[in-house]
Order: structure tokens, then sequence, then C-alpha cells
């Protein structure tokens, strides 16, 4: 095991120590914990600004699920990039999207404020694993829709607020993955 990972179970137990269970209960828990943490919740990894989404391990652990976050700040224009696992997982990608929504109250708008994709339905032009993508001037190879449905140049993030970028891949096993974020 990974230091990480030992010491997450560590605070993990201690906390259920804390919370009054049993020996027996809180041996069930451990063992789900170490459960939670090494299950894989996705295949890919998200980079804004050269900054990768993580979980918080200690969530993961206790309740199963950590939503994926980039606790950096990032550019008003961030780079983006993402990468895949193990390709041979998702098989044949058809087509790439990726939509961000701004906080809206106390949730996320359901009004995207972007959503790229590539300018002709062909595979070959998605958006490619591992490669580092500037968001304020992709190229005439993709579309970038306002929350307005209209046509703009780049992406451009307010400083200060809070995001969800929502990647989704469309393959014979597709694969969503939403990642909270800040800009600066």
């Amino acid at each position: 095991m990974t230091g990480r990972l030992v010491s997450t179970l560590v605070l993990a137990a201690g906390w259920l120590v804390t919370t009054g269970c049993s020996a027996t209960g809180g041996a069930s828990s451990g063992f789900s914990i170490g459960k939670n943490l090494m299950r894989k919740d996705s295949n890919l990894r998200i980079f804004l600004d050269g900054h990768e989404a993580r979980q918080d391990k200690l969530k993961k652990g206790i309740k199963g699920y950590a939503p994926w976050t980039i606790k950096e700040q990032v550019a008003g224009s961030p780079t983006f990039k993402y990468e895949i696992i193990d390709p041979k997982k998702h098989g044949f990608i058809k087509h790439v999207l990726m939509a961000v929504h701004q906080k809206f109250e106390a949730d996320f708008s359901d009004i995207a404020d972007y959503v790229i994709h590539p300018r002709e339905n062909d595979p070959d032009n998605n958006m490619k694993p591992g490669v580092e993508y500037d968001l304020g001037n992709l190229g005439k190879q993709f579309r970038i829709l306002d929350r307005r449905d209209k046509e703009v140049d780049k992406v451009e993030f307010h400083p200060g607020k809070e995001y969800l970028l929502v990647f989704t891949m469309s393959a014979d096993k597709s694969e969503t993955i939403q990642v909270y974020f800040k800009s600066n």
C-alpha cells in the first residue's frame, strides 16, 4: 500500500473509533473504506492549466465517492488536457464533448456557459488524449458555443467564479467526468 493510502486508512479508522463504532462494526467499516479507496471511479484524467483533477481520499473512503476537483485556481482562458488510463477499456471513440457551467446560487446553472465540440462530425476531429489545448485559442477545428448558443472565439471565465466542467466521451464504453474548479 502507498503511504498516502495507509495514512488515509489510519485517519478513517480514528474517525470510526471517535464515532463510537464497535470493534466488529469498525472492522467491517474499515474494510468498506479500503474497498472504496481501491475502486477506480474514472478511466479519465482531466487537467486545467496543468493541474490535475483529484478526489478527496478521506471523503471517498468514508462515503464511497468524492467529487473531482482542482484546488488551484485556473486562468480565465486555461489550457485543457485529458488522458485515458487504459484506452482499450473504451474501444472506438466516436465523439468528445465538453460543457462548462458557472455556479448559480447554491448549485450550478443548468445552462452551460460554454459547449465545446469538433466543428466536423468526424471522430478524427475530436480532442485527442494527451494533447494540451488552449481554450483561449482553440482554432477553427472546434466550435465554442456560449450560453445563448452563439459561436464565440474563446472560453473566458470570470475571475473568482466557481465552475463545473462536464467532459463526455462517447465510445463503445462511454464515460463522463465532472470536475469542479475556480478561476483566478
